[in-house]
């Protein structure tokens, strides 16, 4: 069985490299479904919702209101320093390809155990840059 929660944040970024449009600062209203894949336990639960929203919620802060910057995008970061503006580090472009494994990766990097102890057998992100536009992953752990 698979329960889900939905998270939002606001967001700017940039793809340096791109031939498009995204080359250039712009933002996102980004929504992240974060699915959790077992067998519910006695009580017919998989993870309880309020334990979804703990493990997720502290990332989504500290992302939320942010520029996503890449590290290897010094000219901007520079700036945002410059003037003490709020941004968000990323080690690679913050791709919604990207942003999918990055929070898989840091759900299951620092939730292993609570993950374990809820029998979770999967993970699988979805991350919405528009309402239309969206990269998914799943893990089996």
């Amino acid at each position: 069985m698979i329960v889900a929660k939905t998270f939002k944040w606001e967001a700017a970024h940039r793809i340096p490299w791109h031939e498009g449009k995204c080359k250039h600062l712009h933002g996102h209203s980004y929504k992240m479904i974060v699915e959790f894949e077992g067998e519910p336990n006695e009580n017919g639960i998989v993870i309880d919702f309020n334990v979804i929203k703990k493990i997720v919620d502290p990332y989504i802060k500290a992302i939320d209101h942010t520029t996503i910057i890449s590290s290897k995008d010094v000219e901007l970061k520079e700036v945002f320093e410059q003037r003490s503006w709020r941004y968000y580090i990323l080690p690679f472009d913050s791709t919604a390809e990207n942003l999918c494994k990055y929070f898989a990766d840091l759900i299951i990097a620092e939730q292993k155990n609570l993950l374990t102890a809820n029998n979770i057998t999967a993970i699988s992100i979805k991350v919405f840059e528009t309402d239309t536009s969206y990269a998914y992953l799943s893990i089996k752990l």
